[in-house]
């Protein structure tokens, strides 16, 4: 134990015991410090005493290394191993080890031991591992690891919760362990408790609490005995003064063999003092870098905690023989340095343990106040340690959060023992007086018993006082809110001498050190108001405290206070005069400092304040508060009568002092007197300020201020009263324009009614007289009167009506100012103050003519601005919660309303309105919809349908029919039949459809619809052009979209208006035709229409009819329609769908029409699904009678019957009828009567599938005669009737292939004279030619059958498949291309091309059909590339042969130019998605090109190569547009995914047009090709990439999905037996090593091997391949290196496969080896290029050279010369 302290020794002394102390406990010791220079008192002073010599004290010794009680005990023997390895890994070092043995220890053995069950043995097992257990806590608990402590913690609460452990724990501590084991268990277990990790300590406090007591006896707890209890408080005595040592007793160094150190002769230096962190070999990162200092605080702050335990606990002190024993530590001065935050305590000459350790103060705060609160009547023996200690500290803390902590324990300590202040400052005085003497008279000081403070006057001032007077000069160090409220307890507590020797001015100095926290500005922190306002109230506390004092104390303290201790005599001066002149001083400095606002409070706060101190005065001394007082009013008013702006505080201050004074008193009278004066000031100066020209306006609004804030005082007095009244009426329009804001003081003060009215008559004539300042003037007026009361009393009389309507008119007529813009609102917004009720009104009515007007602008023109709305939305939003503007628009609500409605809910639907605008509509139509009546109501609500519905026909306006009805659904009223409010009557859309045309767009769509006639049959409509709206919709298309629309919605309006589904059917009949010929006008949809919105009403038709004509497959459906229509029974009867056919074909009995019959064959193809034989009669009665009147409608009742019903009698019979009559027809009449009937025949024809048999074979072959005689006889034969013949022959030609004759020439004539006429440039011969191609395919099929009819027509199928590939070859331009008829011809005529035949494919075929692939059909563009594949292979074959025979070098292989032209398209990247088919023929155009490469030679593929990278195809066009479809500008986390497809194949039969898969992963396909044929150009564009995220996207994206595809192909290539008979010969061996990526080639040459070997890099083709060559016998090496070379550069720059290099290498070393002499240019025998021997030789040197070697010599070098004799070379053989 540390020595008790002696309060009489000296601080010398005291500071050399602890010294000592600290060295005892394992502390270095520490150099003397110099003593302090003195002037020396006598020269025998330095003989008294001989200096002490050093003395090496040595480090406490580190207990030796623990044995682990797996080894003592015998437990590795009887444990299981799985837990003996657990146990062993907790003494590892590494704390990854040991965190990983303690979650496997709880997780696999104590969890599952506490579950109990069939794991319930492993408590036995558990059982015999305490030892080891225990063994570990201290260093466990203790570690440094934050997670390593977290879980041993809460292991070992899991052990202590089964109850035999803790049995067995509670013994091995109290019975079985040493003394010293049980005090660092029980230590390291309490210290846990207390850690600076709130976590690990909350769950070790869990179980202290639980299982650990110090008085309650119980087997279930461990009991802190007489024995136990001191050897817990015994190291935790330890750890607070050396936790160094406690840290390396738990962790002793491993024993190492010592190392002698060399001997130094004479280096005359004193041993060396051993550090703790020199013994310890323990290295930082095993420790998890805490370095000691923090380790130490650590520890210290545990110790902290632990010692507040035991201080709390009652019984703590009876384990200790007496208190002062169990206090003894905390005598050690050494220990109180934890409360001081610099390195070295200015009251101990040792290292602070506070020192950079925030944690550790508040821990010694902390324990210092349950010290204090529990022991303060054993604290005198050692309080002037403790003095010192906490007084020192304090005032220099410079951590918040330890002042935080620190207030409580200091005012606590202070409250205590007042006496700390001169204990402190004795025990200065003594330091100095011990610094001077020697050591012994310090002996004997010690010997003396403790004395108590002396009351004697000291003899310098306080350090610690100097340091409290700094730490006011800083704000409280920075702290002023917390800091203080505290400041009075503390000066309570400082006694008069400590004051009285800081100065010559104690008091003075003391309010200067308070005030220099605002002279430097400390307190403008954050929370500035706080800080001022409890800087001021401390002040003023503090003022009245030092008053009470010094009238209370004796005069001589009182002196003292004021003059100091050490002032002379004739300096002093009275103590009333001094007393007096320091009250006025700090009055006028506080009223100085908030009038300048550099002391920030609120008026009403310092007023309070001011007031309360100046009350006290009076109440201590009248006298006091008078002299004051009078002090304080010349401040205030030399503050107000300054020229310079008054403070805004000051009013306010100074309206608190009456208010807090009490009633009757001098302080009350003596404010009241000052307010009255300082008005009449105000006024003064106001009447002054309007005869300036210039009048300051801060000036005039701080007088202001006063004159409101003392606004009742003003007219108190009659005469001001009446001053006031003459200046306003004199000066009316000066003080409006000067100093507005006194106008409105004087009506709001003055109480006189008549007099205020006529002044503000007089202010608003004003106003309306000078309207160029009324900007400036009415927005004062309108801002005081919205809160004010008496502008109830102030009425207009028509002053301002003529000024508010030229503004109103002015903002509602364009752009205005904000501020003209906020006058009207303000002003509409008023009472009638300003306006009359008749302006408000008209204004209002003006202002709804504007809105509505510029929402019929806004729904009409997108150009319109919709910052129109922003002004009267405002001023309707104002209005509308006033109760009198209110009125007046609910009278115009019916028409204003349903305008508001459509802008709040129809217009943010197509543009973009921003909320300030949406909110306030709804906001008002919500209000005023609500609070109408139900009249106003059904009004506002036939005006919103009546809007709508015009709307809904205008093209003109910006709202979609789908906006409109959705706004139409949200209408507040139930019941509403949105079909007869918004949508035009059943006769209204009748007349609007029978004005539009009823033909066809083209006659061309006879190729889709074969109920579309020829153009002969029907004559063209012409009219006007029609307006479009925005979606490309008519006025019909808009209405008849909407009501398709509705009806899809509402199924039930639906069933009940069947009639709609004809003007359904008619707007689905449009949008197909302009959908089949996007350039063509259609009367209802315009060309700028979308395909997707087509296809979306074609889809909601089929829908929508689906449903409506359910019903037709009810039973006698069929029956009850037909009777009807034959007029056997009334058509009253039948459901929505009869009535709907019976309308049908009463109108085309009327008027027959090509669309009435196209409507009536939708409906039938629906309804005789599930008709049976004999209603299908029927329907063919009702069209026999119908041919005549109606052929058209006639011919589709025919067509469909025959498509959908089963074959009824009258069909076959009608067919038969119409075959007979074409041979009573004659030629004449075959035009008109002939072509009716073979329509009627195509009609009536069955399904080539199907059993029905067309007609008879006579009657067939006598059809075919009939029309040959139309044929050969001399009337001109119209083309369609020709086009109708070809459709009828190929419904005859299966029936009549068995007969021979001369009809097949006439069918074989027929069908070569159509495609010999047709065009695909002419839409007129679409609709023959796609007959005539499917004529051809019939015959086609039936000739593979038929040995007979195919010799006859092997004559004429040359000729015929030239015709047909001729017309797939025409290019057409781009309006042409995008026609349906012509995409089907197309795909007819690809069709029948695809087994062209060889022959009739040519070099120039591909030219002339690679266009092809840019159709607008999917189809199209499938079967043209199947073709362009064959067609690329007959390029490059011609290609390759004619390279082969070129031997001058002078032939340029190219891509055609066509193709060049697909190739270099610029796509848009954003529309990928939408264009698929513009980028499916882009990608297919891509992978033609890349067919060019099959099967070609290097020298071709060299030629493809070099003119690609000529024209930077792969880099510019290519690669963007394979990056943009895959996603790889995004990086790889948005590529497209390729985890799951297969790259190297695609199936273009699985295409799917509107699949972005598709299309993504056929840019994928051909990705991968580019890779595999033109490595180098990728490679080439990878490298120069300046884009470092979008290359590395690239790499890392080809290199995990396409490099191993690319590599396996690479390498099957070599493997495959057409490679393998190219690289085949007698000496040859090739080797694939799959699993390594390499091939090696090796030619044996008399038993020695020369091999080549290449390898492919894992992401190939990114990086190039690297050939080796290990072994060349027989070859030089200059040779040998021109064949790697070679083989390097075919792979790397020629873009070649792993087969060429291979086939250069072994050409090269076969010929070698044959003799052959290598080119003397390239090193090499065989070309790298064309594969070519070097035959070019020279006549002088006899040298020979390639060909293409040469030529690029003689380009290259300008001359002809031999390269290497320079004669001239004569080519030739």
């Amino acid at each position: 134990m540390p020595p008790k302290g002696k309060s009489s020794a000296s601080s010398g002394t005291r500071k050399k015991h602890a010294r000592k102390a600290a060295a005892a406990h394992g502390g270095a010791p520490e150099e003397p410090q110099q003593p302090k220079e003195k002037k020396p008192k006598g020269k025998d002073k330095k003989s008294k005493k001989e200096p002490r010599k050093k003395v090496y004290i040595p480090p406490v010794k580190p207990a030796p290394v623990q044995p682990d009680p797996l080894d003592t005990l015998g437990l590795a023997q009887k444990l299981p191993p799985e837990l003996l390895i657990v146990l062993r890994l907790l003494s590892k070092k590494d704390a990854t080890t040991k965190r990983r043995a303690l979650e496997e220890l709880q997780s696999v053995w104590i969890s599952k031991a506490r579950r109990g069950g069939d794991d319930e043995y492993l408590v036995y097992t558990l059982h015999d591992i305490i030892p080891v257990w225990l063994h570990h806590i201290p260093t466990l608990f203790l570690h440094p690891s934050r997670r390593i402590r977290l879980l041993a913690v809460g292991l070992h609460s899991s052990i202590l919760q089964i109850a035999d452990l803790r049995k067995e724990i509670c013994f091995q501590i109290r019975e079985v362990a040493t003394s010293d084991h049980a005090e660092s268990i029980l230590g390291a277990w309490c210290l846990a408790v207390h850690d600076v990790d709130r976590q690990v300590s909350s769950f070790a406090r869990e179980s202290w609490n639980r299982y650990v007591d110090i008085a309650e006896t119980s087997e279930s707890k461990l009991v802190l005995d007489e024995t136990l209890f001191p050897r817990l408080w015994d190291f935790v005595q330890r750890t607070l003064l050396d936790p160094g040592g406690v840290h390396l007793y738990l962790n002793p160094p491993q024993p190492a063999i010592p190392t002698p150190a060399p001997s130094r002769k004479g280096s005359g230096r004193g041993t060396p003092v051993r550090k703790y962190e020199e013994t310890s070999s323990r290295p930082k990162a095993d420790e998890d870098e805490e370095n000691e200092q923090d380790r130490n605080a650590r520890l210290r702050v545990g110790a902290f905690g632990a010692a507040e335990w035991v201080l709390k606990k009652e019984k703590a002190v009876d384990a200790a023989p007496t208190i002062d024993e169990f206090l003894s530590p905390f005598t050690n001065v050494v220990l109180w340095t934890s409360l001081y935050h610099g390195k070295v305590p200015p009251f101990v000459d040792t290292e602070g343990f506070g020192y950079a350790q925030p944690v550790v103060r508040r821990s010694a705060w902390s324990l210092l106040q349950v010290l204090v609160q529990k022991y303060k009547d054993h604290l005198d023996t050692f309080l002037p340690t403790l003095s010192s200690a906490v007084l020192r500290s304090a005032w220099v803390e410079p951590d918040p959060l330890v002042r935080g902590a620190m207030w409580q324990p200091l005012l606590v300590f202070l409250k205590t023992f007042p006496s700390a202040w001169e204990l402190e400052a004795h025990s200065e005085r003594d330091e100095d007086e011990g610094s001077e003497s020697g050591e012994s008279e310090d002996e004997e000081a010690s010997k003396l018993p403790p004395s108590k403070p002396s009351t004697t006057s000291l003899a310098g001032p306080s350090l610690a006082y100097t340091e409290f007077l700094q730490f006011l000069a800083t704000g409280c160090s920075g702290s002023p809110a917390q800091g203080y409220p505290t400041v009075l307890v503390i000066l309570s507590t400082i006694p008069s001498s400590i004051i009285a020797t800081s100065s010559t001015h104690p008091l003075e100095d003391l309010f200067t050190s308070f005030w220099a926290a605002v002279d430097v500005r400390v307190l403008n922190s954050l929370d500035r108001v706080a800080a001022s306002t409890a800087f001021l109230s401390s002040s003023l506390e503090s003022i009245l405290f030092f008053v009470k004092r010094l009238l209370s104390a004796s005069a001589e303290e009182a002196d003292s206070l004021i003059h100091g201790s050490r002032q002379s005599d004739e300096d002093r001066v009275a103590l009333d005069v001094a007393l007096k002149a320091f009250l006025n001083e700090q009055i006028v400095r506080a009223w100085d400092e908030l009038s300048s606002g550099r002391l920030k409070v609120e008026g009403k706060a310092a007023g309070t304040l001011l007031a309360r101190t100046l009350s006290s005065l009076h109440r201590i001394r009248s006298d006091l508060f008078d002299d004051v007082w009078k002090t304080f009013v010349d401040a205030v008013q030399k503050t107000i009568s300054a020229e310079t702006s008054v403070p805004s505080i000051s009013p306010e201050v100074l309206k608190q002092l009456p208010e807090h004074f009490e009633e009757g008193t001098t302080p009350k009278a003596s404010a009241q007197d000052l307010i009255v004066r300082i008005v009449r000031s105000a006024l003064d100066q106001c009447a002054s300020l309007l005869q300036a020209e210039e009048v300051p306006s801060e000036r005039v609004a701080s007088l202001v201020g006063i004159l409101d804030a003392f606004g009742e005082h003003v007219f108190a007095d009659a005469q001001v009263a009446q001053r006031v009244d003459d200046l306003v009426k004199s000066q009316t329009h000066r003080l409006l324009v000067t100093i507005p804001a006194l106008l409105l003081l004087y009506i709001k003060y003055r109480q006189d009614k008549d007099a205020c009215a006529e002044v503000w008559h007089e202010v608003l004539q004003s106003v309306a007289s000078h309207p160029d300042e009324i900007e400036s003037t009415l927005p004062v007026l309108l801002d005081a009167t919205d809160n004010d009361s008496a502008s109830n009393i102030l009425h207009s009389q028509g002053e301002l009506d003529e000024a508010a309507g030229s503004m109103f008119a002015n903002i509602l007529s364009g752009p205005a100012s904000a501020a003209r813009i906020s006058i009207v609102r303000k002003l509409l917004g008023s009472s009638d103050a300003f306006i009359t009720q008749s302006c408000l009104e008209h204004l209002l009515r003006s202002l709804v003519d504007a809105f509505v007007l510029h929402l019929d602008n806004v729904l009409h023109d997108d150009k319109a601005s919709l910052q129109a709305f922003t002004t009267p939305l405002t001023l309707l939003d104002v209005l509308s919660g006033q109760s009198g503007s209110a009125s007046i628009l609910e009278s115009m609500a019916s028409s204003l309303l349903p305008h508001v409605y459509l802008f709040a809910f129809l217009l943010p639907q197509f543009a973009a309105v921003e909320q300030d605008l949406q909110v306030p509509a709804r906001k008002l139509w919500d209000k005023s919809f609500g609070t109408s009546s139900e009249a106003v109501k059904r009004d506002m609500i036939a005006l919103i349908e009546q809007l709508l519905r015009e709307l809904l026909a205008d093209t003109s306006s910006r709202a979609t029919p789908q906006q409109l009805l959705k706004v139409m659904s949200t209408v507040p009223q139930a019941g509403v039949d949105v079909l007869a409010s918004v949508f035009p009557s059943q006769e209204e859309l009748s007349a609007m459809l029978d004005s539009l045309p009823s033909t066809p767009l083209d006659p061309s769509l006879a190729v889709i619809d074969p109920l579309v006639p020829p153009a002969t049959l029907y004559r063209p409509t012409e009219m006007p052009a029609p307006e479009y709206d925005t979606m490309g919709f008519s006025t019909y298309a808009r209405v008849i979209y909407g009501l398709l629309l509705h009806l899809a919605d509402d199924r039930q309006t639906a069933k009940e208006n069947v009639w709609a589904l004809r003007h359904i059917f008619a707007l689905s009949i449009y949008a197909e035709e302009i959908r089949h010929l996007p350039s063509a006008e259609s009367p209802v949809f315009a060309p700028s229409v979308t395909r997707s919105v087509l296809q979306d009403i074609l889809d909601r038709v089929q829908q929508l009819a689906t449903y409506l004509l359910s019903s037709t497959a009810e039973e006698l459906w069929h029956t009850k329609v037909t009777n009807a229509l034959l007029a056997q029974s009334a058509s009253d009867a039948l459901d929505g769908a009869g009535k709907l056919v019976v309308d049908i074909v009463t109108r085309a009995k009327r008027q027959d029409s090509v669309r009435t019959s196209r409507v009536l064959h939708m409906i039938l193809q629906h309804a005789l699904s599930n008709a049976s034989k004999v209603d299908a009669d029927q329907w063919m009665l009702i069209a026999r009678k119908m041919e005549k009147l109606a052929p058209h409608t006639a011919l589709a009742i025919v067509f469909s019957v025959t498509r959908y019903a089963p074959e009824p009698p009258r069909l076959d019979r009608f067919r038969n009828e119409l075959a007979a009559g074409t041979l009573g027809i004659p030629a004449s009449k075959a035009n008109s009567e002939g072509l009716w009937i073979l329509r009627n025949l195509a009609a009536a024809a069955p399904d080539p599938d199907s059993d029905v048999v067309f007609l008879p074979q006579p009657r067939a072959v006598n059809l075919i005669k009939a029309c040959q005689q139309w044929i050969t006889s001399d009337e001109d034969l119209d083309e369609e009737v020709q086009s109708e013949m070809t459709l009828v022959f190929a419904h005859l030609a299966p029936i009549l292939q068995n007969v021979p004759g001369a009809h097949w020439d006439l069918v074989f004539d027929v069908v070569e004279n159509n495609l010999e006429n047709a065009s695909l440039q002419d839409s007129s011969t679409y609709v023959t030619l796609s007959r005539t191609l499917k004529l051809f395919m019939i015959i086609e099929d039936l000739v593979s059958t038929n040995k007979s009819l195919r010799s006859v027509w092997e004559e004429r199928r040359t000729a015929n498949l030239t015709l047909i590939r001729d017309l797939v070859s025409t290019k057409l331009d781009a309006e042409t291309a995008s026609s349906t008829p012509l995409s089907v011809c197309r795909e007819l005529a690809l069709q029948i091309v695809q087994d062209l035949p060889s022959t009739l494919i040519g070099r120039d075929t591909l030219s002339k059909m690679c266009h092809l692939v840019t159709d607008g059909s999917v189809n199209v563009q499938r079967m043209a590339y199947q073709l362009l594949h064959e067609a690329a292979k007959k390029y490059t074959e011609n290609l390759v042969i004619e390279a082969a025979v070129d031997v001058e070098g002078t032939m340029k292989i190219e891509l055609p130019v066509e193709l060049l032209d697909i190739l270099q398209r610029n796509l848009n990247q954003e529309d990928s998605d939408e264009f698929g088919q513009e980028w499916f023929g882009y990608l297919l155009g891509w992978m033609v090109a890349l067919d060019l490469f099959t099967d070609a030679s290097l020298k071709v593929k060299s030629g493809y190569i070099d003119q690609i990278r000529e024209l930077d195809l792969v880099g510019s066009k290519l690669l963007p547009a394979v990056f943009g479809l895959l996603n790889l500008y995004g990086g790889m986390a948005k590529a497209f995914k390729l985890d799951i497809w297969d790259v190297d194949e695609f199936y273009l039969d699985y295409y799917i047009a509107d699949s972005p898969i598709s299309l993504r992963l056929l840019t994928a396909h051909v990705y991968y090709r580019a890779l595999l044929l033109l490595p180098s150009l990728i490679r080439s564009w990878l490298a120069e990439c300046r884009d470092r995220q979008l290359s590395t996207a690239v790499a890392s994206y080809t290199s995990k999905h396409f490099s191993p595809a690319i590599i396996r192909t690479e390498l099957a290539r070599v493997k495959d037996p057409n490679a393998a008979a190219e690289l085949s010969g007698e000496n040859i061996t090739i080797k694939v090593a799959s699993a390594v990526n390499e091939v090696t080639a090796a030619f044996t040459v008399d038993e020695q091997r020369l091999e080549l070997s290449v390898k492919l890099p894992a992401d190939w083709p990114l990086h190039t391949i690297e050939v080796n060559g290990s072994k060349h016998v027989g070859v030089s090496e200059d040779r040998w290196r021109a064949w790697e070379l070679g083989v390097q550069q075919i792979l790397t720059f020629r873009s070649g496969s792993i087969v060429d290099g291979l086939s250069f290498f072994l050409k090269n070393v076969t010929s070698h080896f044959e003799g052959i002499a290598e080119c003397a240019i390239c090193y090499s025998v065989v070309n790298a290029t064309d594969g070519s021997l070097p035959r070019k030789p020279c006549k002088t040197c006899k040298n020979r050279f390639h060909a293409a070697c040469l030529y690029k010599w003689f380009n290259t070098s300008h001359s002809s010369s031999c390269p290497l004799c320079r004669s001239e070379i004569m080519t030739g053989r």
